[in-house]
C-alpha cells in the first residue's frame, strides 16, 4: 500500500479530510493537505471523483539523500515503467529546504538523466499509444529527506473543464466546493448565490445536487496514462465518472434543471457568462440580473453561499455593497443560513453583527475568511 496526498489551501485541510472520510479513507492532516494510505488505483479514482482538493499526488517513494549519487539510488528504485509511457513528457517540480541538495537546476538535470536511464529496459515502446498529458513529477526535499510524487491530475483540479469563461475576481471551482461543504449544503434545500460572477458556486452546487462528478468536459487526467497506456484500475482513457463504489452518481440527462439552485448578479455580462458555463457543465440553473438590494428568496428556506466583491481585489470600495447585502438578508431571508467570503471582520460585520468566522485561507493571494450566520 502506498500513499496519496490531497493538496489544498492552508486552512481548508479539514474540509478535504472530511471528503476523504466520505470515501472511507482516514488521513493525517498536515499544513497544506491530507496524507493518506492508498494504492495508485485508489488515488486515480479519487482524482476523478473528489471536489475539494486542488491536487492529488501519488507518492512513488521516499528516502534520505545528501548527494546526487544517493538520490540516484532512490530514483532508480522507483517503478517508472508502471506509470510513464515511453513517450511521456515529464515536467519536474522541485522544492528544497535545509538540504545539501539545494541547487534546483542541478538536481533537475540530474533527475532527468536518472529517470531517462531508469526507464530504459526490456519492453518495446507501444508506438500506437500516444500520451495526451504531461506527467508532473514533484520532488520535495526537506532536511535531506526526499519524497517523490506524481501529480495524478497533471493539471490543477479546479480546472473542471466547463468554466471556459470567468468573471471578475472569480473563485476557483474547488474552493466553491469547499464553501458548500463548510455550509453543510447537500442539495436537500435551496441554494442561492446573489453574487454569482461566473456561476461557479451554483454550478458546483447543481452538479453536487445531481450526484454527478465535478469534471464535465475536461480532457482527462495524467493518471489515465499510468500503467503503460492503460489507466490504473482499468478506467477509460478519457477520464469519465468514478466507479459506483467511489461516489453515488445519479446522472440526469444532459441539460436537466436543478430547480433548487439559483444565482444572480448585477452585471449582465456575469449572468451571460454563468448561463454559458452552466450549459457546458450540462446543468440548467436559473440566473437572473439583479442588484443585491433587489434580491428575493427563491424558496421559503435555504442556504446562501456567495463570494461578494472585496475592494482590495477589484480596486473599488464595497462597504456599501456588504451593508446592502445585510439589509436584504434581514428584510427578506429569515431562517436562511448565510455563508460568505470577507477579507476581515470589519467587512463581515457590515453584513451582520452575529457573523462567525469558520476558517481563514488565501484566495487569489489575499487572506479571506469564510463567515456564517443564520439570517
Amino acid at each position: 500500500m502506498g500513499h496519496g496526498f490531497a493538496v489544498i489551501h492552508p486552512g481548508l485541510e479539514e474540509v478535504v479530510a472530511a471528503e476523504l472520510a466520505g470515501f472511507g479513507i482516514e488521513g493525517d492532516v498536515v499544513p497544506g493537505g491530507v496524507r493518506f494510505s492508498a494504492d495508485a488505483a485508489r488515488v486515480a479514482m479519487l482524482t476523478r471523483a473528489m471536489r475539494t482538493p486542488s491536487q492529488l499526488l501519488y507518492e512513488l517513494g521516499s528516502g534520505t539523500a545528501r548527494s546526487s549519487d544517493a538520490l540516484g539510488v532512490l530514483i532508480r528504485s522507483l517503478p517508472w515503467k508502471e506509470f510513464l509511457l515511453p513517450q511521456a513528457e515529464l515536467k519536474i517540480e522541485i522544492t528544497s529546504r535545509a538540504s545539501a541538495l539545494r541547487f534546483k537546476d542541478t538536481v533537475s538535470r540530474a533527475l532527468t538523466a536518472m529517470i531517462r536511464d531508469a526507464r530504459k529496459g526490456a519492453f518495446v515502446p507501444d508506438r500506437g499509444v500516444r500520451p495526451r498529458h504531461v506527467q508532473v513529477l514533484q520532488v520535495r526535499i526537506v532536511e535531506d529527506q526526499v519524497t517523490v510524487s506524481l501529480d495524478a491530475g497533471g493539471d490543477l483540479l479546479h480546472k473542471r473543464g466547463w468554466r471556459t469563461e470567468a468573471g471578475r475576481a472569480p473563485i476557483r471551482e474547488n474552493l466553491a466546493a469547499c464553501m458548500l461543504a463548510l455550509a453543510e449544503w447537500d442539495g436537500t434545500d435551496a441554494l442561492y448565490d446573489p453574487f454569482c460572477g461566473a456561476g461557479t458556486i451554483p454550478i458546483e452546487g447543481a452538479l453536487l445536487a445531481a450526484g454527478r462528478p465535478p469534471f464535465q468536459g475536461r480532457g482527462g487526467f495524467a493518471c489515465d496514462e499510468w500503467g503503460k497506456g492503460k489507466p490504473v484500475g482499468g478506467k477509460p482513457r478519457s477520464g469519465g465518472r468514478p466507479p459506483p463504489s467511489a461516489a453515488p452518481t445519479r446522472p440526469p440527462p444532459k441539460g436537466t434543471a436543478v430547480q433548487m439552485v439559483f444565482g444572480s448578479d448585477h452585471q449582465a455580462q456575469a449572468v451571460a457568462t454563468s448561463v454559458a458555463n452552466a450549459r457546458r457543465a450540462g446543468v440548467v440553473v436559473p440566473f437572473r440580473l439583479l442588484d443585491v438590494a433587489e434580491i428575493q428568496p427563491p424558496a421559503v428556506v435555504g442556504t446562501i453561499v456567495t463570494n461578494p466583491p472585496y475592494g482590495e481585489r477589484l480596486g473599488v470600495t464595497v462597504d456599501e455593497v456588504y451593508a446592502t447585502f445585510g439589509r436584504s438578508l434581514r428584510e427578506r431571508f429569515g431562517s436562511w443560513r448565510v455563508v460568505f467570503l470577507a477579507p476581515d471582520r470589519r467587512m463581515a460585520l457590515k453584513v451582520d453583527e452575529r457573523v462567525e468566522r469558520v476558517v481563514q485561507f488565501k484566495n487569489g493571494g489575499l487572506s479571506v475568511g469564510v463567515w456564517t450566520y443564520l439570517a
